[in-house]
Formats: C-alpha cells, sequence, structure tokens
C-alpha cells in the first residue's frame, strides 16, 4: 500500500506522514514529502485536470467518502 496521512487541523491539511511505498512510487524522499499540502500539488503535471484538483480540494473540504481520478507525476 501506498498513502499519507495528514493533519486536518492545519492549513492546507499538512503531510504528516507518508509510507515508503508512497516515497518510491512518487521519487521523493519523505524529508520532501513532509508538511506539503495533502493535494499533493508537488505532484502535478501537465495532464492534471483543473476539475480533478477542485474535486479533490472540495471532497478534503467536506466529511464524505468521494473518487476523484487525477494525473499526477513522479519527481523524475
Amino acid at each position: 500500500r501506498k498513502f499519507v496521512i495528514a493533519n486536518a487541523r492545519v492549513e492546507n491539511c499538512a503531510i504528516i506522514f507518508c509510507n515508503d511505498g508512497f516515497c518510491h512510487m512518487c521519487g521523493y524522499s519523505r524529508a520532501e514529502i513532509m508538511q506539503k499540502p495533502c493535494t499533493c500539488n508537488f505532484l502535478y503535471g501537465p495532464d492534471t485536470k483543473r476539475l480533478a484538483i477542485a474535486q479533490m480540494a472540495q471532497a478534503l473540504l467536506g466529511s464524505e467518502e468521494r473518487k476523484v481520478e487525477i494525473n499526477l507525476y513522479r519527481k523524475d
């Protein structure tokens, strides 16, 4: 499994933990990922759709589960 854990009580829902699988998948070290927004905007690229970004941000504001398909990119 690949995952991040974020703190919803701070601005931008900062990432407070990411596992090794997530680091390997995205090409960033844990130190580079910590305290970044949980929307993972550092993984956005040319094919990341604005609508998907907005849907993900809206889902994080609410308390309901939501499925969002989004293209994210590796560091390299």
